[in-house]
């Protein structure tokens, strides 16, 4: 590999916690899995072990860690490890690739640059790049700046905030008062020359009353802001973390409510299926009794006909038995007896009674087979009937137990909302904060012009069109659409397709730009020959390949949309891959790498998922 840096290890260790590392190759590295493992605190860890940044974010997972080791191969091939707490403060340096504490104690580096002096961790490793005493010119009067990593670290470890950010990457700051050194910087990585022979000339002492009113309400205003903001709150950095958490936990809490909701839903909905059910077999039971009453009084009915046909039968079958004798009473024969009634019409009606009494058994028979059936149906109502009231009891039961889950779930989700609420306001102060020093910063700008000779500034218009050709040149690689049109534009100093600026696009458009940018920055120094770090970390450059519905960055826009249907990610990470012997690259992504990538690359996955494979950066807590 060329000269540079080589990133080999980053180490958390604390004194009842298992280390938490993650280890880099020579070439691509890929770290990618769920939300909320880690990822993005790895690029701030970077950051914070080279210098770049004072401390660490405050997470939960970093209050078991007191020690960060990150392992370093120089451009002498020199192994060395630098030692941090957590906490912040001075570094130590120990030779050699170290995971814990060492035999013997290493130098003491400062984590503070300062350009007078060569022990802190800035000038050791801008040394051994050969950047070290680099001076910029930083203003119109060419006041100067040394070089330090902090002021570097934009072109070597970008973070997802900034790699999507519709900022220039040459402008990283964003702050106008900052525009000449960062211009002359990125002159400085194209070139090789820093400003060491400008000459800083004294400007005009003339102030005006206008001018200095307004310095002054700026000031007042700011001054409000500051004790709105308080003393001792949060940083602007832990305001956005805990933003970036709250924001995590209301979708989680979203999820659980809606879940609480729909159970409590679905047990409402089942009791009151179940008591309507009960309602139905009451209302038939009813009117089985109803029906059986009257079937009841029914059965009366045919046992009071049957007795009375009986009788006629009975009288019947005397008469005509007695029809052909003597007369009981005097004796006369038959012959002479005198009757109104034939012998035959008394068969008739003695046969005619005989046979209704036969209809009416056997229309009682039936009668009795339904009130028998009516009378089970009956019976099983009254069982399920009570089998209901049981379940509607039960039912009743879970919904009581359910209640609280839901209520509980509302209520921390209103919580969280309100402090979601209350640090929006909070960075809505920050901001204010940030347009009112930016306007600060104009006003003494403007008041400064014509202070000096103008000064050349920033990389010239062939340089520019040369870096655009580079640029053109890893879009075209990657199969960015329209890559022959990209060029990099010297008024801007940005990336433009076919003349459309790199900030006019989708969040995961500029994110691509942004990283081609830098890759180019490293191809143009690697060519040439220039002083380049020799490692680069993007954070989320492949942004466009999100899950809208999982992602906190929502909907893709219509060129985004556009950008996912390509193969663009499996060529980024085979142009990376072939950059093997050029620099060490270090993607962090929330997508799968394309399965043709894996054999190309280191990959650490970030399961999100505690037991199935590596949870995140630090274990699971609890």
């Amino acid at each position: 590999m060329a000269s540079g840096i080589t990133i080999r290890h980053l180490v958390f260790t604390g004194p009842s916690v298992a280390p938490a590392e993650l280890s880099f190759n020579d070439g691509l590295n890929i770290v990618y899995g769920a939300s909320n493992t880690g990822k993005s605190f790895t690029t701030k860890a970077l950051n914070f072990m080279l210098a770049a940044t004072k401390e660490l974010p405050k997470t939960e997972e970093i209050t078991h860690y007191d020690a960060v080791w990150l392992g370093l191969t120089l451009s002498s091939d020199r192994d060395v490890t630098l030692y941090r707490a957590t906490k912040g403060g001075a570094f130590r340096v120990h030779d050699g690739l170290i995971k814990n504490t060492p035999s013997a104690a290493g130098a003491i580096l400062q984590g503070k640059f300062d350009a007078k002096r060569s022990d802190n961790v800035s000038y050791f490793l801008l040394e051994t790049l050969g950047l070290a005493n680099k001076v910029i010119v930083k203003s119109a009067n060419a006041e100067k700046d040394t070089l330090s990593i902090r002021l570097l670290s934009p072109y070597v470890v970008v973070s997802e905030e900034d790699i999507i950010s519709d900022r220039s990457p040459v402008l990283y700051s964003g702050i106008p008062s900052q525009r000449t050194f960062e211009r002359n910087l990125f002159r400085l990585l194209l070139t090789g020359n820093d400003d060491g022979a400008a000459v800083t000339v004294a400007g005009k002492k003339e102030k005006s009353v206008a001018r200095t009113a307004k310095v002054e309400l700026v000031d007042e205003m700011i001054a409000q802001l500051d004790e709105e903001i308080g003393e001792g709150g949060p940083t602007r950095e832990e305001l956005t973390e805990q933003l970036r958490k709250i924001e995590g936990s209301l979708g989680s809490l979203h999820d659980n409510l809606r879940q609480a909701q729909n159970n409590l839903d679905s047990l409402v909905t089942e009791r009151r299926q179940l008591v309507e059910t009960q309602r139905d077999l009451v209302s038939r039971f009813t009117e089985l009794e109803v029906t059986l009453q009257r079937f009841g009084r029914l059965s009366e009915v045919y046992k009071s006909d049957i007795a009375r046909l009986q009788a006629l039968e009975e009288g019947g079958f005397i008469l005509v038995t007695m029809a052909e004798r003597d007369c009981p009473v005097c004796g006369a024969p038959p012959g002479v007896q005198r009757r109104n009634h034939a012998a035959d019409e008394i068969a008739l009606a003695h046969r005619a009674a005989a046979a209704e009494v036969r209809k009416i058994q056997i229309e009682q028979r039936e009668l009795g087979q339904t009130i028998t059936s009516l009378e089970a149906e009956a019976t099983g109502l009254r069982s399920r009937s009570a089998k209901l009231s049981d379940e509607i009891d039960r039912a009743g039961k879970r919904i009581e137990d359910a209640r609280p889950k839901e209520i509980a779930a509302r209520h921390l989700y209103e919580e969280l909302s309100a402090t979601k609420a209350r640090i929006d306001r909070a960075e809505d102060l920050y901001e204010r904060r940030d347009r009112l020093v930016v306007r600060r910063s104009q006003i003494e700008e403007k008041a400064s012009e014509g202070k000096a000779d103008k000064l050349d500034v920033g990389v010239d218009s062939t340089i520019a069109y040369t870096f655009g050709e580079v640029v053109r040149e890893v879009l075209t690689a990657w199969k960015f659409p329209q890559a022959d049109r990209a060029q990099f534009d010297i008024e801007t100093n940005d990336v433009t397709i076919g003349g459309k600026p790199r900030s006019a696009n989708g969040k995961g458009v500029r994110a691509i730009l942004h990283a081609a940018f830098n890759v180019a920055v490293l191809l143009f120094c690697r060519r040439r020959d220039l002083p380049h770090p020799g490692f680069l970390v993007l954070d989320t450059p492949l942004l466009t390949y999100r899950e809208p519905m999982k992602s906190k960055h929502g909907e893709l826009s219509a060129d985004e949309e556009e950008l996912k249907k390509t193969s663009l990610a499996t060529h980024f990470y085979e142009h990376l891959a072939g950059l093997k012997n050029l620099a060490q690259i270090i993607i962090i992504e929330n997508s799968d790498p394309p399965n043709g990538i894996r054999p190309l690359a280191k990959i650490e996955t970030f399961t999100g998922v505690d037991g199935e494979g590596r949870y995140g950066l630090f274990p699971k807590l609890g």
